[in-house]
């Protein structure tokens, strides 16, 4: 697995794409980046407006939304939909390829890596000519007592 990332690379490797893709290169997105690098867990838009905003920075959501949009495009960000929700995000040199168990009743995210997946990924490529790039993996269940569970709101 990778080491992590320093918020000096992602800034530089986000410039970068901007600076390619002809994107303005402007202070809010490079703050939302700041943030999100801040942040130790998959998190939603919402969840990241009400955390900068708290923090006394005034960004419209249409920033936050376009911004996470772009991150996601030049792959420093990894979305997930789990389960229809609102999409969540996360910092792909994190913890890359990786996997996710979702509690359908409390929404708890578990994050595993697991290498006979690693294994499995490659066969199957292999057998279809494939070429992988990533992957995920969610599965869905519940967590073993819902009626105690620390995360069942």
């Amino acid at each position: 697995m990778a080491g992590p990332v320093s918020i000096e690379q992602l800034k530089k490797e986000f410039a970068d794409f901007l600076k390619q893709k002809m994107y303005r290169n402007t202070q809010e997105r490079f703050l939302v980046l700041e943030q999100i690098a801040l942040l130790d867990r998959h998190f939603s838009a919402d969840e990241l407006y009400i955390h900068i905003n708290s923090k006394g920075s005034r960004i419209s959501r249409a920033t936050i939304y376009s911004t996470l949009d772009l991150l996601t495009k030049c792959s420093i960000l990894m979305k997930h939909r789990f389960q229809g929700e609102s999409a969540h995000f996360e910092l792909s040199s994190r913890k890359p390829n990786h996997d996710h168990l979702i509690c359908v009743e409390c929404g708890h995210i578990i994050e595993f890596n697991v290498e006979q997946l690693n294994t499995i990924e490659n066969e199957v490529c292999s057998q279809f000519d494939f070429t992988p790039m990533k992957h995920s993996l969610q599965i869905f269940g519940v967590c073993k007592d819902i009626n105690s569970c620390q995360y069942n709101k």
